[in-house]
């Protein structure tokens, strides 16, 4: 008896489904806006320094509440120079040191009359002298107090943050749609199936008289 011959199933065609696209990854407008404003304060800060560079020669001279406000000077410039740099490289701790920064930097300029001898009685007098951008060191106080509070709302936005905590390999270029995998070479008489390297078997083999069963046809 002879079964015929099967060419194997019929190869089942899978419809090729589209991976999900990319999340957008935020605006990066807003967190280079930060990182620009942040620069400049930090540029507004080491101005302070260089023209108040005879005061630091005597530092060991000074009042503290004098060497407080360098010191605080200092440390906002440095902050902000910093979390530029940071937000530039898309991280998020840019965006919280820019925040801190420009706090800093606002308080330093508001509190810095508090620090001089004479202390509130100054606060008119200093707050108007620094807004009449008349010197170069009022001009650099009242262009921190002005730019630190827009770097900080620039820093707080939710584009920034989403920008920041976003993919840091551009956002995966072709991410919605992965190269097709190479597939085992198929054999056309498999009937779609690849082909999987085992011996062909033409049938049973057929026992020979005297050798064992008697012949069958077909087997």
């Amino acid at each position: 008896m002879s079964y015929p011959q099967q060419g194997g199933y019929p190869q089942q065609p899978y419809p090729q489904q589209p991976y999900p696209a990319a999340p957008s990854g935020g605006s990066p407008a807003t967190a280079i806006i930060a990182a620009v404003l942040a620069l400049a304060i930090a540029g507004f800060e080491v101005v302070l320094l260089v023209n108040e560079s005879t005061l630091i020669e005597n530092l060991s001279k000074l009042p503290g509440g004098i060497v407080t406000i360098l010191v605080g000077q200092l440390i906002v410039g440095l902050v902000m120079l910093i979390g530029s740099i940071v937000t530039f490289a898309r991280k998020t701790a840019g965006a919280v040191l820019i925040l801190i920064g420009a706090l800093l930097g606002v308080a330093s300029v508001l509190t810095e009359p508090l620090m001089l001898p004479g202390g509130s009685k100054n606060l008119g007098l200093f707050y108007e002298t620094i807004f009449e951008f008349g010197q170069a060191e009022a001009t650099c106080r009242a262009l921190i107090v002005i730019v630190a509070p827009l770097a900080l709302i620039f820093a707080v936005l939710p584009p920034t943050f989403k920008y920041l905590r976003g993919n840091r390999n551009g956002d995966y270029a072709g991410y919605g749609a992965y190269p097709q995998q190479p597939g085992y070479p198929v054999d056309p008489n498999s009937g779609g199936f690849p082909q999987q390297g085992y011996p062909q078997q033409g049938g049973y083999p057929q026992q020979q008289q005297g050798g064992g069963y008697p012949q069958q046809p077909g087997w």
